[in-house]
């Protein structure tokens, strides 16, 4: 092993976590358009439905640009957090599942989840600071 050897640098923890809820969010949009493609005879008129996904998807939105420019000590939490709270809608969305692309995309959710909860709490120490 080389000594002289320069350490390959690390990204950057909040680009890791933006990407990750970037992911997240563009297969939560897909998963939305298939549904509704789907059920294309039902027009998506459920109050309760708009009045859930709408607030789901800005809060992504809002994690992916907190994520690049928020505090880190405080994004480190509020990522684990959020991670938390989409894993509960997102194992409920694996219950409702019926056919086998529901599965897929609901075993992509997880790992999303599970990835943005891991790469929060590994977060560098030395990183929190700024």
């Amino acid at each position: 092993m080389n000594t002289n050897e320069e350490a390959a640098p690390m990204t950057d923890v909040k680009i890791v976590l933006a990407a990750l809820w970037i992911a997240h969010f563009l297969l939560w949009t897909f998963g939305d358009m298939l549904s509704l493609l789907q059920q294309f005879s039902e027009p998506a008129d459920n109050n309760l439905l708009l009045l859930v996904a709408v607030p789901l998807a800005l809060i992504q939105a809002l994690l992916i640009f907190f994520s690049l420019v928020g505090k880190a000590t405080l994004m480190r939490w509020v990522n684990m957090i959020m991670a938390v709270v989409f894993l509960f809608f997102n194992v409920m969305f694996l219950v409702e599942a019926h056919v086998g692309w529901e599965y897929l995309l609901g075993a992509g959710y997880l790992l999303f989840n599970g990835l943005v909860f891991w790469y929060a709490w590994r977060w560098p120490k030395h990183n929190l600071a700024h």
